[in-house]
């Protein structure tokens, strides 16, 4: 859903006066992150960061660097304990009590991606161990018609909330999250556009970047809940919805395995 290190300019994001800019706790987490994203797309992504990872050395010559870069193979051992501790969270099914069957078919496809309650769960449980923590959004279509379905949102598209005590229990207020949306383009094209979306308890906004890059309210509507449908769960939680990275030292150890194996 994201890419790069960060969409937002931080001098602007500091005042949170757009609808775009993360809130303080985003920008508090997001340093945490770089490597550890970067490392889930391998070598590939290692390599094309170059002297961030890669530092020249003191009388390197361009040549000899660029042909070092590319014999530099970083090793999977981010991805690798990421996946074995998600397996081993999740290596028992998930039981299903004295729910109705109607809801029991539902969880066949949890997210309309295909995606059954314990795969859901092992990919959720990843991005959980990945980050610090993780957000679900029950969502469903504006027009009222289909089925209620899940969304994944890691802390990086959760721009920023706010949240009162209601009878004894901290709710959320609004809500704002970032999303990536995909939409067909002509004959056989496809156009990706970037939006924000403000959830309040009741209703909703759609907020689009146009051309100029400045984002405009889309859609807006109604709905009939009290509250947001949006949960969170935490490997290392720091305060409401902000966290850190619990493999965050093994990310830094990875990086050194590679820069050591470079050298060697």
């Amino acid at each position: 859903m994201y890419s790069g290190f960060n969409y937002y300019n931080r001098e602007k994001a500091g005042a949170t006066s757009e609808v775009n800019d993360p809130c303080s706790a985003w920008l508090n987490m997001e340093p945490h992150w770089p490597l550890i994203e970067d490392l889930q797309s391998g070598t590939y992504q290692m390599r094309a960061r170059h002297r961030r990872y890669l530092p020249q050395e003191v009388r390197e010559l361009d040549d000899s660097y660029d042909n070092r870069l590319a014999r530099s193979v970083c090793p999977p051992y981010f991805q690798r304990l990421e996946r074995m501790l998600a397996g081993m969270l999740t290596r028992k099914p998930v039981r299903l009590n004295d729910v109705s069957d109607t809801i029991r078919e539902q969880m066949f496809d949890v997210d309309l991606q295909g995606n059954d309650l314990n795969v859901w769960t092992y990919d959720t449980t990843r991005k959980m161990i990945r980050y610090g923590h993780i957000g679900v959004l029950v969502d469903a279509s504006s027009d009222g018609e289909g089925r209620p379905y899940w969304v994944t949102y890691t802390p990086r598209d959760i721009l920023g909330w706010r949240t009162e005590f209601v009878d004894g229990q901290q709710k959320f207020t609004q809500l704002r999250l970032f999303e990536s949306v995909i939409e067909p383009e002509g004959e056989y094209g496809e156009a990706q556009t970037e939006q924000v979306r403000v959830l309040y308890p009741g209703s909703f906004e759609i907020h689009r970047r146009n051309e100029k890059g400045e984002y405009r309210l889309y859609e807006e509507g109604k709905t009939t809940l009290k509250d947001i449908p949006f949960s969170i769960a935490y490997s290392n939680r720091i305060n409401l919805m902000e966290s850190r990275p619990p493999m965050e030292d093994i990310a830094e150890l990875n990086l050194k395995a590679y820069q050591t194996q470079s050298d060697l």
